[in-house]
């Protein structure tokens, strides 16, 4: 009986290291599906540019308005959203939203002019391709770092001001 009872119990425990391995293999492969369903969310975002930039013929304004959302000077004091009294945006967080971009803009903006000049929008794209932190976190990103968007469309737009840019061929710097 006592040697009996002993192989149960060791079953019970195979059991349960195997259903451990399970697990962890399991939510490998969590992780694993959601890098690259990520992964795919900056591509189709990639191929959106591009196909933007080829539709409205206009990358430098695709860019510009990168830039103004990234690195934040797109702040104009506006009248308060009607919506605000039903809640339809969440004031707080907008609220986190504005000062971040508050942030980013005195950060970027050197000269304080209220405009990003070209070396500026240099520095802080640099500032953000070497940023280790920026590296790690574009595992977990659902868009492209705005540096890469925005190299992406001056690519276009040269290729566009060279004529090399088609509709055969729009997605060839994704």
């Amino acid at each position: 009986y006592a040697s009996g009872y002993s192989r149960r119990g060791s079953g019970k425990n195979n059991n349960a290291g195997v259903l451990i391995i399970i697990a962890v293999v399991a939510y490998l492969v969590y992780i694993l599906t959601t890098l690259l369903a990520l992964r795919l969310t900056r591509l189709r975002e990639s191929y959106a540019d591009a196909y933007s930039a080829f539709l409205t013929q206009r990358p430098r304004e695709l860019e510009s308005a990168l830039t103004k959302i990234a690195y934040g000077l797109s702040i104009a004091p506006g009248e308060p959203h009607g919506a605000r009294a039903f809640f339809i945006e969440d004031p707080a967080q907008a609220k986190q939203d504005v000062a971040r971009i508050i942030d980013q803009k005195s950060k970027y903006d050197l000269d304080h002019d209220g405009v990003l000049s070209e070396r500026e929008l240099e520095l802080a794209m640099e500032t953000d391709a070497k940023s280790n932190w920026r590296k790690a976190a574009e595992l977990f990103m659902t868009h492209p770092p705005t540096y890469k968007r925005i190299l992406m469309l001056r690519e276009i737009e040269q290729d566009m001001n060279t004529g090399n840019f088609q509709q055969s061929n729009i997605y060839k710097h994704v």
